[in-house]
């Protein structure tokens, strides 16, 4: 088997860092690590992470990454975050790793939107220039530099124009575009050849990041690919945004070269763009296989937990439990295999009232993952069959259960809703 690839990626708590997580976490040949340089959600996600000082802005970054590089036997550095791709393909080469990122020209240019458009105006799908101050409205206004939405605007009347154009950062100003939004994922083989371009629609955002999409079956957005995959050339995921204008003809918003939040989408139809992107930048063969069915990717906010538990036995209660509603409870069916890998024992504490152990052959719960199988019968406290010579945490669904427990033993005791804090996810 060949040795496998150690992925860096930073920074790795933003959304960017998450779906490379996702789409990297099981894969057999990747090893993740994570780094950030501020506090981030990337600690609870990533189980090899590391906080450093530096970032784009301050401190010396690649001096820090090659410290890592070091320690970890990276073999590829991918960016997370849009600020970070100039900066890498301008270090390239003091960087001690490859890392996923264009040519320092290339990546210049797709971080500058007037670069952007200048070269890529000869395809005709870039938006026409606003005209002067005091000129038609509405037109649209975007950060030169930036990404997502963020700081865009439509301008209705001069005065706004005129405030953009004194505000110091430099903007671009082009018509206004009032159809449909689309997001288009790319692959492209390490020679810039395009495997693979996947439309998608923005059916709601937030903070520039599309929380709601599914995929659009839009042919002049794969030929908007195949043009721009053709001037850029363009190694490995890439992604672009486009509006629609006044006269239903797409228009260029912007050029990414690196891994969308949303790319998710096409993980769920046989494309993980993550792990493709890897094997371009390292030059390992891959190719493309992508499915059809309909799927609707849907984001909000989740929850990761970390806490001061230290625990090497877990009492847990069998009715309305571990089985709830007549099913096996799956948090608490991946709490036993995860528990049975870290080697914290499980009793099984129970006052079922037919045999346990046929009860769990009944949902095809294995009675190994318990080091005991505890019957009550006889109406005693479960307090009583709690053992102090190691530290444990009971599991139950009944408060009159936990309170006794609690109070007899003094240790932690947990309903149903708080044992998802106890799940360790990350990898």
């Amino acid at each position: 088997m060949a040795a496998r690839i150690h992925v860096l990626v930073f920074p790795c708590g933003s959304e960017i860092g998450l779906e490379i997580h996702a789409a990297l976490r099981q894969a057999k040949d990747i090893v993740l690590h994570g780094a950030s340089s501020v506090d981030d959600h990337g600690e609870f996600v990533y189980r090899r992470y590391r906080r450093i000082a530096a970032d784009t802005r301050s401190g010396d970054l690649v001096a820090e990454l090659n410290a890592l590089i070091d320690e970890w036997g990276i073999d590829l550095v991918v960016p997370a975050h849009d600020d970070v791709i100039p900066l890498l393909a301008a270090q390239r080469g003091r960087l001690r790793a490859a890392a996923a990122v264009p040519d320092a020209g290339l990546a210049m240019l797709c971080r500058d939107k007037r670069a952007t458009y200048a070269r890529l105006r000869p395809l005709g799908i870039v938006p026409a220039d606003a005209g002067p101050v005091g000129g038609h409205y509405p037109l649209f206004a975007k950060p030169a530099i930036g990404q997502g939405s963020r700081g865009a605007e439509r301008v209705d009347h001069a005065h706004r124009h005129r405030r953009l154009l004194e505000a110091g950062e430099p903007y671009v100003f082009s018509e206004y575009l009032p159809g449909e939004e689309y997001t288009v994922d790319c692959l492209s083989a390490a020679d810039g050849r395009l495997l693979h371009a996947a439309p998608r629609c923005r059916a709601r955002t937030r903070n520039g990041i599309s929380v709601r999409t599914e995929p659009a079956d839009v042919p002049d957005l794969v030929a908007m690919a195949a043009a721009i995959a053709g001037e850029l050339r363009l190694r490995g995921a890439w992604f672009f945004q486009a509006r629609r204008d006044v006269h239903g003809v797409p228009r260029l918003l912007e050029v990414a070269p690196r891994i969308a939040g949303s790319m998710a989408l096409s993980r769920m139809r046989g494309v993980n763009f993550a792990l493709l992107h890897v094997y371009a930048y390292l030059d390992r063969p891959f190719s493309v296989l992508p499915l059809d069915h309909a799927v609707q990717l849907d984001r909000a906010l989740g929850n990761r937990y970390r806490t001061g538990l230290h625990y090497r036995r877990v009492y847990l209660d069998l009715d309305d439990t571990l089985i709830l509603d007549g099913k096996v409870n799956p948090i608490i069916a991946a709490l036993l295999y995860q528990w049975s890998a870290a080697d914290i024992e499980v009793v099984l504490l129970t006052r079922h009232r037919a045999c346990p152990r046929q009860t769990l052959e009944q949902h095809r719960l294995c009675p190994a993952l318990f080091a005991r199988i505890m019957h009550l019968r006889d109406g005693s406290a479960k307090s009583a069959a709690i053992a102090g010579d190691l530290p444990a945490i009971f599991i139950d669904d009944a408060f009159s259960e936990r309170r006794e427990v609690r109070e007899a033993t003094g240790i932690p005791v947990f309903d149903l809703d708080a044992v998802e804090q106890l799940l360790d996810t990350r990898s």
